[in-house]
């Protein structure tokens, strides 16, 4: 199925960016045609809008010029697509976690890297999964995790749906698991 959602913009224009960011943020699929290299897409903009300017975002009879916010809000509001849960737990960087704490460090061999997990809210994504407080993520989706950062990168790239294997230090032993999202 083609996107309701149009956005006519130019590749040197920074609130054509600002406005695609957005709606891509807020998970609106759209059909994205730069009017500056496809005549056919610029004379469809002029026709349907009256506009030369970009950005121009439409959708079905609605018309937004610029990077107007609210309106874009309502679009986002009307369109948007699935969101992914977040994952649900709060934790650190594993080799400056065991720094602060030997008691903990001597569970783990000596220069564990990955994401200490300090916290798992209830009904989470990471609950679900069997994730707990103590535990130290080496791995999500098969790539590893060196601290929350990479984590947080490969998290992203996740839509909601998707389900990716999450391995895990537990008290020295590995774990496996699923995350669903």
């Amino acid at each position: 199925m083609v996107s309701p959602v149009t956005v006519y913009s130019t590749r040197t224009c920074p609130w054509c960016d600002r406005a695609k960011d957005y709606l891509k943020a807020n998970n609106v699929e759209f059909v994205d045609k730069d009017v500056s290299s496809d005549q056919a897409a610029a004379m469809e903009m002029m026709r349907k809008t009256g506009q030369q300017g970009v950005p121009v975002i439409t959708a079905e009879d609605e018309v937004i010029v610029g990077f107007d916010q609210p309106r874009l809000a309502r679009l986002v509001k009307k369109y948007a697509g699935p969101r992914r849960p977040p994952l649900g737990l709060l934790g650190a960087n594993a080799d400056q976690y065991l720094a602060r704490h030997p008691e903990i460090a001597q569970l783990y061999p000596e220069g564990t890297k990955g994401v200490y997990v300090g916290e798992v809210r209830p009904d989470s994504v990471a609950d679900k999964a069997g994730l707990y407080r103590g535990d130290i993520i080496q791995s999500v989706a098969n790539k590893r995790v060196r601290d929350i950062s990479s984590m947080d990168q490969l998290i992203d790239t996740l839509k909601a749906g998707e389900s990716v294997n999450v391995r895990v230090l537990r008290g020295g032993q590995e774990a496996t698991s699923q995350l669903q999202f």
